[in-house]
């Protein structure tokens, strides 16, 4: 009996101890492209740091049992966040895949972003809609501008105007030449790898357009041959087939809007409800890839929406119709380069107008484009950084009935730039950058600037910039022809933001056995000439854009929890004061106050569902500071199940609580939606 007691406490002491036993994390860090090792990454795990060597690898030891936040960050590489279960006496091997992060300026010079930026997924981008449009919508603090169901989606960052936001796919620009706009609605949310924000003056890394921030749109790498298709109500669906063979891939999506809705009549009309006629239509965008030592893309698009007018004037008959194409090369290295030809068309036409005379204008556009960098890595005293220049060129060139003849226009950029760190378990990191530009009319350059500052302590980091940018106004403002309602003002100049300051603190760990992460930035900053368009009151209160100054200022909190592998928690709030910059000024029209954010996913086994709550708060129509819109409140529900390796099916609802909302005053959204959708995807 004895001798069975030691033969038990031989067994049960080595394991009690292994179950105690501290385990230790090793692995490498590669290029997700190329399966390059990364060298000088920064590795965390909890509060512990490393950094990798020339051959991409690191190793943690003493690693206490559980689950344990991991993750990996690199200058020019998007950055790489998981949890990992660590057993106890077992050695646990990772390999962290990122995914190169380089971003071009507007006319596509090849400047290496050092902001991480702020990053959401594919995955979860899915669930908050068919398209950016849709999901991007209330995601810190964007505020997508959709007039009625089906319009283009122009995103808002900050308050801004939707032309002062830069939206890039893979690095090309596709804000239209002409309005400065870009449509969210053209780009399906399962063609999405991920989507990195960088808010605030950007100019001098990204390029025109970007004095409120850029929106960088990364597509996926590898498209397995699937089929999707969706119904939804009011007659609204879309069909998708994507396809993909070696470094090729591609994809076509079709779109019909909602049509023949129900809207709640102004009282001005005598209230009530109606049906909401003419604001259908379709949508169809391809997208191309070949990836390479030279990266081919191909962008296109084709949409005809009907365009139903305000709930006070309504209209049967007016239609839009627009098509773009857009072909670009580029190469990524030491030595970088890309270029891009574009060609657009518009035409709007209604041949029974309720007021006026019948209309039909056509306006067409081509624009080309040509950038080249210079990158040099630096390693001095014990710090490690880079240093890189750039010069790009762009032309557009546009005629017909809808611009003056001869409406041409070229802009020309020049920009250096460099990033330095140093430290181990606290690390520092400033990031400093210029940029000159000129363009067409100009007799001087315009300069910008920007000064990031960075430092990290365990999973704590905290962020100061300093910057200011500078952008051409929109060509729409420039080049249209005036008509009855509306004046030309040839005199526009540039928007310029003197200057922005911005702080912040972000934390990743654990609260209460939760893994995840929080944030907080806060900014204040001086808009010079923002282009705003008025009634001017000396000419009959005909509508012409003009320059004002504004102040920006407020901040953003996010918040993301993990309290179990099968659920996630995410919320954020902004607050976004756009004022006129003169005592007891007005909020800026159709400009947000507050937006908060919310959401929930749950994954238990094959099933997936998620809520989410969005709040648009107080906004203006006109900028008197009078005429209040009410704040708007939306739940969403969906509910996913997989079914098998390659077929899954989800059920939406849009709009719970059949709100009705409208962001413009007078284009009714068609409030209540069901879809369901099925996708099948060929492994």
């Amino acid at each position: 009996m004895k001798s069975r007691s030691w033969l038990l406490l031989a067994v049960l002491i080595p394991t009690a101890l292994a179950a105690q036993s501290p385990a230790r994390v090793s692995g490498r860090v590669v290029d997700a492209l190329s399966g390059e090792p990364v060298a000088y990454a920064e590795v965390r795990l909890d509060d512990a740091h490393r950094t990798t060597g020339d051959d991409g690898q690191f190793h943690f030891d003493a690693v206490n049992p559980g689950r344990r936040a991991l993750s990996a960050r690199r200058i020019g590489f998007a950055p790489r966040d998981q949890f990992i279960e660590v057993l106890p006496g077992i050695e646990e091997t990772v390999i962290l895949r990122l995914d190169p992060l380089a971003v071009p300026i507007e006319s596509l010079a090849v400047v290496a972003v050092q902001d991480e930026g702020i990053t959401i997924q594919g995955a979860e981008l899915s669930h908050r809609g068919t398209d950016l449009g849709q999901a991007l919508d209330g995601w810190e603090g964007v505020v997508v501008r959709r007039t009625g169901s089906g319009g283009p989606a122009a995103p808002q960052v900050r308050g801004s105007a939707p032309d002062e936001v830069l939206v890039l796919v893979d690095g090309f620009p596709i804000n239209d030449a002409f309005t400065g706009r870009a449509d969210l609605s053209r780009i399906g949310t399962r063609d999405v790898a991920r989507v990195t924000l960088l808010p605030g003056a950007q100019t001098v890394r990204a390029g025109g357009r970007a004095i409120a921030g850029v929106i960088m749109i990364a597509t996926r790498r590898v498209f397995a041959p699937e089929l999707g298709l969706r119904l939804g109500s009011h007659r609204a669906g879309s069909g998708r087939l994507g396809a993909g063979r070696g470094a090729a891939s591609v994809s076509l999506t079709g779109e019909r809007f909602a049509d023949a809705f129900p809207y709640d009549i102004p009282p001005v009309r005598g209230g009530g409800g109606g049906i909401r006629d003419n604001a259908g239509g379709t949508l169809w965008t391809l997208n191309g890839r070949v990836r390479g030592t030279v990266d081919l893309v191909v962008l296109g698009s084709r949409s005809t929406r009907g365009v139903p007018g305000i709930t006070t004037n309504p209209t049967r008959t007016a239609r839009a119709e627009d098509a773009s194409a857009l072909v670009g090369a580029s190469h990524q290295g030491r030595l970088s380069w890309q270029s891009s030809v574009e060609w657009l068309e518009t035409r709007a036409s209604d041949p029974t107008p309720n007021v006026g005379l019948p209309y039909d204008s056509r306006t067409n556009g081509l624009a080309g484009s040509a950038a080249l960098g210079l990158s040099r890595d630096l390693t001095w005293a014990g710090a490690t950084g880079e240093v890189h220049t750039g010069a790009d060129f762009r032309y557009d060139r546009f005629w017909g009935s809808g611009v003056q003849d001869g409406a041409a226009f070229h802009r020309e950029g020049l920009s250096a730039g460099g990033s330095i760190r140093w430290g181990a378990r606290q690390e520092w990191r400033l990031v400093p950058a210029v940029r000159i530009d000129m363009w067409k009319d100009r007799t001087r350059p315009f300069a910008s600037g920007r000064l990031d500052a960075e430092y990290s302590r365990g999973n704590t980091t905290l962020s100061a910039a300093l910057g200011s940018a500078v952008t051409a106004p929109a060509l729409a403002n420039l080049l249209f022809r005036e008509g009855e309602g509306v004046l030309l003002n040839p005199d526009l100049r540039p928007e310029r933001t003197r200057w922005e300051i911005e702080a912040g603190v972000r934390h990743t760990g654990r609260w209460l056995g939760a893994g995840g992460h929080a944030a907080l930035r806060l900014y204040y900053g001086r808009v010079a000439d923002m282009v705003l368009w008025y009634q001017r009151p000396a000419f009959n209160f005909v509508w012409s854009p003009g320059n004002f100054d504004v102040r920006r200022r407020g901040g953003e909190v996010t918040l993301d929890l993990e309290p179990a592998k099968t659920l996630r928690l995410d919320g954020s709030a902004t607050l976004s004061a756009v004022t006129y910059d003169h005592t007891g000024g007005a909020q800026v029209a159709y400009r947000p106050r507050t937006t908060i954010t919310a959401g929930l996913t749950w994954t238990p086994g094959p099933w997936e569902t998620d809520l989410r709550w969005h709040r648009i708060g107080t906004r203006y129509r006109d900028n008197s500071g009078v005429n209040r819109l009410a704040p708007i409140s939306l739940w969403d529900a969906g509910i996913e199940r997989r079914l098998g390796a390659s077929l899954s099916t989800r059920f939406e609802v849009h709009d719970l609580l059949d709100r009705r909302s409208e962001f413009i005053a007078g284009y009714p959204t068609p409030g209540r939606t069901f879809s369901l959708s099925l996708n099948l995807v060929l492994q």
